[in-house]
């Protein structure tokens, strides 16, 4: 019985070592994933509405909306936004951001207009992969296509 009791009392230490060890280890690899999302964040800046000199770079008329894709000076820096004129009621305007090249939407920020005309605005760059358009959509959750968004700049 002694024998027994022993192996017992060492087999739960173990056991409970190893759940401390496991535990300690996956709450180090959620504080570091936390840490790299808030790191990764996107640099978006919340209201161009302050940037100074703005200026439209590319606009086409969607369904009688002008969709544009706009810029300015932001905090010191170039940033590019999406803006939509002469909208009818609580329509969505949405701004895409190409972040590698292929042209397809990386990171996107949605407006109703209504509320405010134009999105939030993203950092402008001299790569070539990076590229915005902006488009109007009937749904939150649409998506830019050729039929009702601006070409890429």
């Amino acid at each position: 019985m002694t024998k027994t009791t022993k192996v017992a009392a060492v087999l739960t230490t173990a056991a409970m070592t190893t759940a401390l060890i496991a535990a300690t280890t996956a709450s180090a690899s959620a504080t570091t994933a936390s840490a790299s999302a808030a790191g990764a964040a996107a640099p978006w800046w919340s209201d161009p509405a302050t940037c100074a000199n703005p200026l439209t770079a590319v606009q086409r008329t969607v369904s009688g909306r002008v969709v544009q894709v706009r810029y300015g000076t932001c905090g010191g820096a170039q940033y590019g936004w999406g803006r939509i004129l002469d909208y009818t009621g609580p329509e969505f305007i949405r701004f895409e951001v190409d972040l590698n090249g292929d042209r397809v939407a990386d990171d996107f920020s949605t407006y109703t207009a209504g509320s405010r005309n134009y999105t939030q605005a993203y950092p402008t760059s001299s790569s070539p992969n990076r590229a915005f358009r902006a488009c109007y959509v009937v749904d939150p959750n649409g998506t830019c296509t050729a039929g009702n968004s601006t070409a890429w700049w």
